[in-house]
């Protein structure tokens, strides 16, 4: 069940659909937030896990375009965006 369908759910009868839909934009805002403050955490601390060479390696490839978003290495992983 999405994010919006549990919040749906839970305030159907307490609150005006328009309200409603706020709330849920509000969440979704909120959850974006939070997956995108963990990849801030996981890139400030990178410099402790890789290597000088492989960081101007990793530059190199992200200068040549050949990198893979976000989205699609957790598809690859069989990685649900929504469970992060």
């Amino acid at each position: 069940m999405t994010l919006a369908k549990k919040i749906e759910e839970l305030l159907k009868d307490e609150l005006e659909p328009e309200n409603v839909k706020t709330i849920i934009n509000i969440a979704e805002y909120l959850k974006f937030k939070e997956t995108q403050d963990i990849w801030d955490k996981i890139n400030e601390s990178e410099h402790e896990y890789i290597s000088e060479k492989e960081l101007k390696l990793i530059e190199k490839i992200k200068s040549q375009g050949e990198f893979i978003s976000q989205e699609e290495l957790l598809e690859e992983l069989g990685i649900n965006g929504d469970e992060i």
